[in-house]
């Protein structure tokens, strides 16, 4: 929905006019596949596909009407976690403003108006976009802009997690509440080290949605956590592989008794941290083929060791169907990784600009429309507007 007509569905629905605009990214993750868990290295960044709102201040509720939706509202003054409430926008608000009022921070109402523009099944989490919609506009409204972007995100996993009852680590929340590109390390996963890099490659980026959703996969999804803290305690006794010392790791972990699965699942944490690492120095050196490289590894160490591309016996149309096809294609021009927790979902593709037209025609005589998206890095996780 353009930005001038949303104001006018918030200014018919609430039969008032909003005060104020704002917007929230989704995520890109860039490279650090599956690591964050294990308390590994990331590199994410905020996405141009965006969840949008117009607001206004309220006395005692939160009213809450999203394009496409039901309306719901809910007392500042009641923010008590109900299992009877299955409403996942509503029970998302609730636990952050119920999180943010624990921590000392001011909160109240508001009225809000909203639309996104994330499509369904991109895979850039708009779950963890409208967390940091709620967590900002309670900053913004009522604490001067003041809340940090980590409270934003530690806020709006706590959400996730405890009132809506969805495991889920930091790496999103940290993507949709960080500006631009950043890169993480989880050591401290209670406070992660996050540092802004600048991210100026001629590269296009552009999400590709492979065909199913990720119904029925939380076994598979949870098979990688386990399996990679089941090598870590038969290793060193520890609970993450972070702890564990690296040295000759691989040595180590064919030496242990455990299936084949489980020791490539752990080898792919230590060889995707180092991938991290050289992306960073790629970067950091605006070695742009030696980027391109990190990831193509990336990619082949989700693809060969924890098995995460497709599902077994359904490849057509998976995200490895995608990979290849758009591997052959690009040839040098490019790099092509899963995106996220894989299976199904997405997969992104980094075109060098020179190559962007002949890529777009690929797409369109390839794809139905509606399953890619040409996307880039926003330099803003957050835009809050005041209104005239």
């Amino acid at each position: 929905m353009e930005k001038s007509d949303l104001r006018k569905e918030f200014s018919y629905f609430y039969k008032e006019d909003p005060t104020h605009y704002i917007d929230t990214g989704g995520r890109f993750e860039i490279c650090g596949n599956h690591t964050d868990h294990n308390h590994g290295l990331c590199l994410v960044a905020n996405c141009s596909l965006r969840i949008k709102a117009f607001v206004k201040k309220h006395d005692t509720k939160v009213k809450i009407k999203s394009q496409g939706y039901s309306f719901f509202e809910f007392s500042v003054n009641d923010l008590a976690y109900d299992p009877k409430e299955q409403n996942k926008t509503l029970l998302l608000a609730k636990g952050i403003l119920f999180k943010l009022k624990e921590q000392g921070y001011k909160i109240g109402g508001f009225e809000a108006y909203i639309s996104s523009d994330i499509p369904d099944g991109s895979g850039v989490s708009s779950s963890a976009a409208i967390e940091s919609l709620f967590g900002y506009i309670v900053s913004y409204l009522y604490n001067d802009g003041k809340i940090s972007p980590l409270v934003i995100a530690k806020t709006g996993q706590f959400s996730e997690n405890n009132y809506f009852g969805k495991p889920s680590g930091l790496l999103d929340q940290i993507g949709t509440s960080f500006d631009s590109f950043n890169y993480i390390d989880f050591k401290n996963i209670d406070n992660p080290t996050i540092s802004t890099l600048p991210f100026n490659f001629p590269l296009t980026l552009y999400l590709i949605k492979s065909v199913g959703d990720h119904a029925n996969l939380t076994p598979l999804y949870a098979a990688i956590p386990a399996n990679m803290n089941k090598v870590a305690g038969l290793l060193e006794g520890k609970k993450f592989l972070r702890d564990c010392d690296d040295t000759n790791i691989f040595n180590k972990i064919d030496a242990l008794n455990a299936t084949k699965l489980e020791k490539n699942m752990a080898k792919h944490f230590f060889i995707e941290n180092e991938n991290v690492r050289n992306a960073i120095k790629a970067i950091e050196e605006n070695n742009l083929e030696g980027f391109l490289n990190c990831i193509r590894a990336s990619q082949k160490t989700s693809k060969e060791n924890i098995k995460n591309t497709f599902v077994e016996g359904e490849y057509k149309d998976s995200p490895q169907n995608i990979i290849d096809d758009v591997t052959e294609f690009i040839g040098s021009h490019g790099a092509i990784r899963i995106h996220g927790g894989g299976f199904k979902g997405t997969v992104l593709a980094f075109i060098k600009n020179d190559f962007q037209d002949e890529f777009d025609k690929f797409l369109a005589a390839k794809y139905e429309k509606n399953r890619y998206f040409k996307v880039h890095i926003s330099n803003h996780a957050v835009n809050f507007e005041k209104l005239d």
